[in-house]
């Protein structure tokens, strides 16, 4: 559009995190051309976490045969704390991603909220992305007054392969991770 400089600190959803996806590719074809572009970064800083997929199996919780992310120790949950307020929670992990051309992902993964430590009681909006974008949503309101505790579950469906890192970002609201935080 005969732009020189653009500048914008707005993050999709639904744009891959860890790699780059359609507009990471658009903002390329704009620097090749001479614009300049910056972008903010630092962006929901202490409301995500990424790590390398360190899978732990979870037979024992009734899921037979499938892997969970070991946030440490052997500790497949993450405590948080959520204040009051709607939540939209998004996990992605690395795989191929169907929306860039890439095929789809190889591996299903499901993101829960959970209020204990037994596997059960599971908070989740999951489908099965085999073939699609590796991603998944968690939309929630917490209701009241005080903040109240929860566990984040990340587990893997697929049986045969794992990816190689996870992330997941909360978009909104307002939460504290209590433990395992990478920042």
């Amino acid at each position: 559009a005969g732009c020189n400089i653009i500048v914008d600190d707005v993050q999709y959803a639904t744009e891959p995190f860890l790699k780059d996806g359609i507009i990471a590719n658009a903002v390329n074809t704009a620097v090749s051309q001479g614009v300049s572009y910056f972008s903010a970064a630092g962006n929901f800083d202490k409301q995500s976490y990424e790590k390398n997929f360190n899978p732990l199996d979870i037979t024992a919780l009734g899921f037979a045969g499938k892997k969970a992310h070991n946030f440490g120790g052997g500790d497949v949950f993450q405590k948080v704390r959520l204040a009051p307020g709607n939540y939209l929670f998004v996990c992605q992990w690395t795989d191929n991603t169907y929306s860039i051309g890439e095929g789809g992902t190889m591996n299903d993964l499901d993101i829960y909220l959970t209020p204990n430590t037994n596997g059960t009681s599971l908070i989740g909006y999951n489908r099965d992305n085999t073939n699609g974008n590796p991603i998944e949503f968690i939309p929630i309101t917490i209701t009241g007054t005080d903040s109240v505790d929860y566990n984040i579950f990340i587990v893997n469906n697929t049986t045969t392969s794992n990816p190689n890192r996870v992330k997941y970002v909360v978009f909104r609201g307002s939460i504290r991770i209590m433990e395992y935080n990478e920042g």
